[in-house]
């Protein structure tokens, strides 16, 4: 399957996700799910400030075991982030990604590439994939398919935690470098993970014999800034990597 290696700028995209596996019996109905919402409850519509209106289908957060789970993101490319607390918002990161060109069904051309996608022995960085479609036909449809792939002179690490400093909100706003490269976070005097990965002069969680520890679940699970353990997968990957 031919593709071309493209350099991307970050993009903002806000639209609504859900959690599946390459595994799940039923990936194609909550896949198809969001995709019908997106249209039929007039998301797409009611996105506000889209750069071009093409829709996106985003996977990100995946998990290091056998790199099966993963969010999906349906959605459209925004010039900002939205205000409105309705939408799931996402920073497809800047960087290398292997470029695919689809035509066909929209449906089944798609299905079909990233069949012979996953059986690529193609150096991904696990971190952001996703779809542009170009037009609305459903018969023959061209599809553009981004795989992210790793920079090999990039350190992936990106905090001590296993967040994505890439993908956070507060980043721009608050001039935030990320806790590798601060010295105390933004939001007050200290932050317990990174103060215990400095202490053991681990570059993040996942080098520790104790991880994952009752402090990282701590921040992993909390109700309110908790991410359901997904930054803890990412650590995993991080030390496989």
């Amino acid at each position: 399957m031919k593709y071309e290696i493209v350099t991307l700028e970050e993009k903002i995209v806000a639209g609504i996700s859900a959690r599946t596996s390459n595994l799940a019996p039923d990936m194609g109905i909550v896949i198809g799910g969001l995709w019908n919402r997106f249209y039929s409850e007039g998301i797409y519509a009611s996105i506000p400030c889209k750069t071009d209106g093409k829709a996106l289908g985003i996977y990100t957060d995946y998990t290091a075991d056998e790199k099966s789970e993963y969010t999906v993101v349906v959605a459209c490319e925004t010039a900002k982030e939205p205000q409105e607390s309705n939408y799931t918002i996402r920073r497809i990161p800047a960087g290398r990604y292997a470029k695919f060109v689809v035509h066909g069904d929209m449906v089944q051309a798609v299905a079909a590439a990233w069949q012979e996608i996953w059986q690529m022995d193609l150096p991904r960085a696990f971190q952001c994939d996703f779809e542009e479609y170009q037009d609305d036909s459903m018969e023959n449809a061209e599809i553009h398919i981004y795989v992210g792939l790793k920079d090999e002179n990039k350190d992936p690490v990106e905090s001590r935690c296993g967040l994505l400093c890439s993908e956070c909100t507060y980043r721009e706003p608050m001039n935030c470098t990320g806790c590798i490269h601060m010295e105390k976070p933004f939001w007050g005097e200290r932050c317990p993970v990174k103060t215990c990965c400095e202490a053991k002069q681990h570059m993040h969680c996942g080098q520790c014999e104790e991880f994952p520890c009752d402090l990282l679940n701590s921040f992993a699970y909390d109700k309110e800034q908790g991410d359901n353990g997904i930054r803890i997968e990412r650590c995993k990957c991080w030390k496989n990597d």
